[in-house]
């Protein structure tokens, strides 16, 4: 299981408990329009009995994906989550259905803090973190096209454009195109 880690002075990374804290922070994030446009959508708020329901079991550890807490100055801002991808679900994919294919979904629960880098900075530590740690062959995201702002945050972090994905994604009430972008572990230092 992962232990808190620092990823540079400023952020870390922490596993995300079992507690209201934590689960009254995801509520608040998750209530917010201007990060349901890009997360889970606006059409689909959780309060904190849907954060609970949904989020409680992986806080406890039971399965995947494993959730995290992105910490800036010691304050909780945002949620990351990685995941195991493997046989089906990487075939339905189109990528090679090999052991160590690891995917990440994260978001900054305070739009103030969008574009300072900071997602940038926590999503290298974790894809570090991936590679050294659980030993990743390949870690794989899928925004959804539109969503630019992400998409220039990982490619920044190293990931390619591996394919379009049509209809991948139910997002206020239609079915969006995702990118399927992806870094394997060889390519992962030359992009630092």
């Amino acid at each position: 299981m992962m232990e808190p880690f620092v990823v540079s002075g400023d952020i870390a990374i922490r596993l995300m408990r079992d507690d209201d804290e934590d689960y009254l922070l995801m509520s608040r994030w998750l209530s917010d329009e201007r990060v349901l446009e890009f997360y889970e959508g606006r059409d689909n708020p959780h309060d904190l009995a849907k954060v609970r329901l949904k989020y409680g079991p992986r806080a406890r550890g039971q399965g995947n994906p494993v959730p995290c807490m992105l910490v800036y100055r010691g304050t909780p801002v945002g949620y990351m989550q990685y995941y195991s991808v493997e046989g089906s679900s990487a075939g339905k994919l189109g990528i090679e259905t090999t052991k160590g294919i690891h995917g990440i979904d994260l978001f900054i629960g305070l739009p103030e803090l969008w574009d300072k880098g900071i997602g940038t900075v926590a999503l290298s530590g974790l894809v570090e973190y991936l590679f050294a740690i659980l030993q990743a062959d390949q870690i794989i995201i899928d925004p959804i096209a539109s969503n630019s702002r992400a998409i220039r945050c990982y490619e920044k972090c190293g990931f390619k454009m591996k394919k379009l994905l049509p209809g991948r994604e139910l997002h206020e009430g239609e079915y969006r195109d995702c990118r399927l972008m992806a870094i394997k572990r060889e390519d992962f230092a030359g992009a630092n």
